[in-house]
């Protein structure tokens, strides 16, 4: 069984994350562990690694625009 990369995990852990404010953390941890991914070997990388990683930060950009949105709709509610 092939092991799980850090940035994966990472990601997985912002994907499922359901509190708003952890969840900017967690998006920000998963992103700056796929940029370093990307960085250290993407010349060896294969094709499917790197739409993996692009995809991930993809992903990752479209949960915080929500993360962003619903933390201002809690502020305007005033919870």
């Amino acid at each position: 069984m092939t092991p799980v990369p850090d940035w994966l995990q990472l990601c997985q852990a912002a994907f499922f994350e359901l509190d708003p404010v952890k969840l900017l953390e967690r998006i920000a941890e998963a992103r700056s562990a796929v940029l370093d991914g990307s960085k250290t070997a993407f010349p060896n990388q294969s094709m499917a690694n790197k739409y993996a990683l692009r995809h991930a930060l993809e992903m990752l950009s479209a949960l915080l625009t929500i993360a962003e949105r619903e933390i201002g709709e809690q502020r305007k509610a005033g919870t």
